[in-house]
C-alpha cells in the first residue's frame, strides 16, 4: 500500500512536473515541456523512505539534486528540450517504415504524443486518454483479451510439440531402458495433464493480469 503510487502522490511523496513558459533566447516566451519527465520524488520521500538507510538523509540528497532546476532553470530546461527531441526522433520512425500499426493502442497513443505532441488532437493529461492506461480499461480491452487467446494458443502448440516429442522418444527401438532411467513415461503424464490444463477455459483466467503474447506473428502469417 504505501508503495502504490496513489498512494506516494497523496501523501506528496511524488510531485508531478508540469510545463512552464521561459524567456526565448529569440525573444518571446517558449513552453518546456516538463511535464514528460513525469513524477519525482520530494524532500517527504527522502526524509520517510531514505531515512531508514540514513541519518540524516536531506544531507545527503539535498534541494538541487531533488530539483534540479533550481541549480539553473536554463540547463535544465534544455536537458528537457533534448529528451523532447530524442523522443520525437525515435517515435517518428516507427511511421516512417510502418511499425506503427503493429503497436498495441497504448503504445500507439505514446508513439503519436512523442512524434507529434498529440494523439487526436489530445494531450496526454487528456482525461479520456488518460481513462485508456487504467488497469481496469486495459483488463476489458479486446486487443488485451486477444493478447491472453494468443498466450494460450501458443501455450497448447507447444504441449502438443512436447507430447510428439516425448511419444516419439518412446516409439524408438532399443530406447526402453534410457527411457525409464529419463523418466518419460512420467514426462509424458507431466506434459499431458499440462497440456490439459492451458488448454482449458480456467487457464484464460489465470492469465489474466500478465503480457500475454504479441499476435502479431500469428497476424503476419
Amino acid at each position: 500500500e504505501e508503495r502504490s503510487p496513489e498512494n506516494l502522490i497523496k501523501s506528496g511523496a511524488l510531485e508531478k512536473l508540469d510545463d512552464f513558459e521561459m524567456d526565448a533566447p529569440e525573444g518571446g516566451k517558449r513552453t518546456v515541456l516538463a511535464s514528460r519527465l513525469g513524477y519525482r520524488i520530494t524532500d517527504k520521500f527522502v526524509s520517510h523512505y531514505f531515512g531508514r538507510i540514513f541519518d540524516n538523509p536531506c544531507a545527503a540528497i539535498n534541494e538541487e539534486m531533488l530539483k534540479p532546476e533550481v541549480q539553473s532553470l536554463e540547463v535544465f530546461a534544455d536537458g528537457v528540450d533534448n529528451l523532447v527531441e530524442a523522443e520525437r526522433k525515435s517515435a517518428l520512425n516507427y511511421f516512417k517504415d510502418g511499425t506503427i500499426k503493429y503497436a498495441c493502442p497504448l503504445l500507439k497513443i505514446i508513439l503519436h504524443v512523442m512524434a507529434y505532441g498529440n494523439y487526436d488532437g489530445k494531450q496526454l493529461d487528456d482525461p479520456e486518454i488518460r481513462a485508456m492506461f487504467t488497469r481496469e480499461a486495459v483488463l476489458k480491452s479486446d486487443w488485451y483479451k486477444k493478447r491472453l487467446v494468443t498466450k494460450q494458443q501458443r501455450d497448447i502448440v507447444l504441449g502438443c510439440r512436447n507430447i510428439e516429442a516425448l511419444e516419439d522418444f518412446l516409439r524408438r527401438p532399443g530406447y526402453q531402458v534410457e527411457a525409464t532411467r529419463l523418466g518419460i513415461h512420467q514426462r509424458l503424464v507431466e506434459a499431458q495433464r499440462e497440456l490439459a490444463r492451458v488448454s482449458s477455459d480456467s487457464y484464460l483466467d489465470e492469465l489474466v493480469g500478465t503480457l500475454g503474447a504479441d499476435p502479431i506473428v500469428d497476424d503476419e502469417e
